[in-house]
């Protein structure tokens, strides 16, 4: 297995509950986070930080990924949210039946009650910022439900994070925290992989960077959205261009009043998903309060674009170099980001946020960023059959978010993983 993320953790402590399965867990990062990295107050994601790859797509966006043990898990923000019901529409059936999806996710996040392998809870109420709680009452009071399932729906949807008091629980705390001590599990870190080992159609095992052939059965890749093609077409010397998702995001800036200081709090406590498919988000501060080295703005909420019209791409040569491009928001798309944007700028500068945020500060970016949340780049009913096995190929599987088909309302976070264990369950089914 290829990369050590939230993919990799869950495929591997899955796989080693079968003692006849060996499995050999490579890292090209360094080992698992330490508490103070894993404070849910910090992103461990600045310049600085050997927790991330620092990548970038053609406009300059920076487009930072998790490495090391837990890969992203170690460095996000702790959100950890189920995709709506009926996002799944479009997946094959006969994989993806409600029922194995909702087992998937509960063994994660423990259903309902919380709890589950990630360690998953409903954040409290005094993990709010004030402004946060005017945030809800606000689109309580213009008609909005508030919902308390563990679904998320249309809506006011506090975050489920997967997190132990202060602390955001990675991966492999979490599932592969439960497979350390199996003899049929090895880990190593700092173990890059150069290449796999391919002849004609088939994988045999991969090289490492340092020359070392390691050889078997099964090659799962689980590095990542770019990580993954880009091995691919390092080790067939052949180019590609991969279509890419991007949930985009636009936000509305406006500064505290003195009266309302920002403390160490998760960084998203709460959003509003909308009947047009965005999700509004209610930070809990200034990005840099939680990220090292980044220049003070101000109190953000974002208007985050979840279900594209338009994708970018992933161009990748046959070194494995590789181009991302976003590409351009879709003008109808824009509109429809800006109209929100327009509509959260009056709420800040409202009688609700009154001794809260000084209105004569709030700002509408210029500019649409990125979520930071790259999928698709191998989707699964196109580029992979339904259980991410790449077209072509024998002996290797993708099980990250290269793979995920379709957009989601939520975050893709638990999304992937939970799509990880069906897969593994599958398989190993099957194999049987």
């Amino acid at each position: 297995m290829v990369g050590a993320g939230s993919c990799g953790c869950v495929v591997a402590e899955r796989l080693t509950r079968d003692d006849d399965i060996e499995v050999i867990l490579l890292e090209a990062g360094p080992s698992g986070a330490a508490d103070a990295d894993l404070r849910l107050s910090v992103l461990p994601i600045g310049a600085s930080s050997d927790r991330v790859t620092h990548h970038r797509d053609a406009s300059g966006l920076g487009l930072p990924r998790g490495q090391g043990l837990g890969g992203s898990s170690a460095v996000n923000g702790g959100y950890f949210m189920r995709w709506h019901d009926d996002d799944f529409i479009g997946w094959e059936q006969q994989r993806w039946d409600p029922d194995t999806v909702t087992r998937a996710y509960d063994e994660l996040d423990g259903g309902p009650h919380g709890g589950g392998v990630m360690s998953v809870r409903r954040l409290a109420d005094d993990e709010l910022h004030p402004v946060a709680h005017a945030f809800e009452k606000y689109w309580q009071e213009a008609g909005y439900d508030v919902v308390e399932s563990v679904s998320p729906r249309v809506g006011v949807n506090r975050v489920r994070s997967n997190s132990v008091g202060a602390l955001r629980m990675p991966a492999d705390r979490g599932p592969l925290g439960r497979a350390r001590g199996r003899g049929n599990l090895s880990v190593r870190t700092g173990a890059r992989v150069e290449r796999l080992e391919v002849a004609g159609a088939r994988v045999s095992g991969v090289r490492l960077a340092d020359g070392e052939t390691i050889a078997a059965h099964e090659t799962i890749l689980c590095a990542g959205t770019l990580a993954s093609a880009a091995l691919i077409a390092r080790s067939t010397g052949v180019g590609a261009t991969h279509r890419i998702a991007e949930h985009r995001e636009l936000l509305v800036r406006c500064a505290l009043t003195d009266n309302a200081h920002a403390t160490p709090r998760p960084l998203l406590p709460t959003v509003l998903h909308t009947e047009d498919f965005m999700e509004i988000r209610c930070y809990n501060g200034d990005f840099a309060h939680y990220i090292e080295g980044l220049a003070p703005t101000a109190s953000a909420i974002g208007v985050a674009l979840m279900a594209p019209r338009t994708v970018g791409t992933l161009t990748i040569d046959e070194t494995g170099r590789q181009q991302v491009d976003l590409g351009t928001v879709d003008p109808s798309d824009v509109e429809r980001m800006r109209s929100w944007a327009r509509r959260v700028q009056e709420m800040v500068t409202g009688p609700a946020f009154s001794g809260l945020l000084d209105p004569g500060t709030a700002t509408v970016d210029e500019t649409i960023l990125t979520s930071q949340h790259a999928w698709g780049s191998m989707p699964m009913g196109r580029a992979t059959d339904w259980l991410g096995v790449p077209t072509g190929f024998d002996g290797l599987r993708v099980i990250d978010g290269s793979i995920l088909p379709t957009p989601g309302s939520s975050g893709p976070h638990e999304t992937q993983m939970m799509m990880a264990s069906t897969i593994v369950d599958a398989i190993v089914t099957e194999a049987r």
